[in-house]
């Protein structure tokens, strides 16, 4: 094995994608549309990759949404500085959650994104 790539299943593909790009940097590496409609995606920020896929499935999507953090699979970003991130995710209106100082000497923080998938965010502690 020399990669792990996770796919998301989305309602909207589109509106995923923009999500991502928009709000976390990545750029779209390749994409397919069906009908003009956009149905899947690759996308990338550095040597971070991941998948969009677009599925009609409702009610997974809203199990995520009510979901408590760290119920289920969480998608982690290791970052170097949380705080600043933290700050440029509120302003953009994505409603980050508190940062928590871990034991184990990281920041961290979590968000969802439009399908209700968690996002993690750590960074070491600066001393």
């Amino acid at each position: 094995m020399k990669a792990l790539t996770p796919l998301l299943n989305v309602q909207d593909a589109a509106r995923s994608v923009s999500f991502y790009c928009e709000k976390l940097g990545f750029g779209i590496d390749n994409s397919f549309e069906d009908n003009g409609k956009l149905v899947w995606a690759k996308i990338s920020r550095g040597p971070i990759q991941m998948m969009i896929n677009a599925s009609c499935e409702r009610a997974a999507r809203e199990v995520r949404v009510g979901a408590n953090t760290y119920h289920d699979v969480v998608l982690y970003f290791s970052v170097e500085d949380g705080h600043s991130l933290h700050r440029e995710l509120s302003g953009s209106g994505c409603g980050p959650g508190p940062i928590e100082r871990q034991d184990y000497g990281l920041d961290e923080f979590t968000l969802r994104d439009p399908d209700g998938y968690e996002l993690g965010f750590g960074s070491p502690v600066k001393r």
